[in-house]
């Protein structure tokens, strides 16, 4: 899945329960700074009234926002690692997603639990992309090697 990851800005429609469910299940299987989960807050977004108040969020029919309440690096770092897992899990099952960061800023302020802040997001939607396997350049990221 990692060789066929793409980010998704278009979708054909909303996901099922199961499908939410799965990719729920990732982010909590997700890694977080020291093991403090209760640092952190889904929220996920369905409601089409409140996504059409958001803005940069590509018409998705969800959006899956991490919340914290200790807003600093090691959380940021945490989230990513929460809305990797997510976006995986959703590209498994064959929908689309991408990474958002963008539309944090227009999420009304009364969505996210009090006390935390959105750090990272995801949308997710039906898609009609199809997900092929390509070849990844070794020397994307510049290695150095200490042996």
């Amino acid at each position: 899945m990692i060789s066929s990851r793409k980010a998704i800005r278009e979708y054909s429609g909303q996901i099922t329960d199961y499908q939410l469910h799965e990719i729920l299940t990732a982010a909590n299987a997700s890694p977080v700074a020291m093991g403090q989960y209760d640092n952190y807050r889904l929220t996920v977004i369905q409601d089409p009234a409140t996504l059409a108040k958001m803005s940069g969020v590509y018409d998705a029919p969800t959006v899956i926002v991490v919340s914290t309440n200790n807003a600093g690096a090691p959380e940021e770092v945490s989230a990513g690692a929460i809305v990797h897992n997510m976006e995986l899990a959703a590209e498994d099952q064959g929908l689309g997603a991408n990474y958002n960061m963008g539309g944090l800023s227009s999420i009304p302020a009364d969505v996210i639990p009090s006390g935390f802040t959105p750090v990272f997001g995801l949308t997710v939607g039906q898609t009609t992309e199809k997900f092929a396997p390509r070849e990844v350049p070794m020397d994307r990221i510049k290695t150095n090697f200490v042996k």
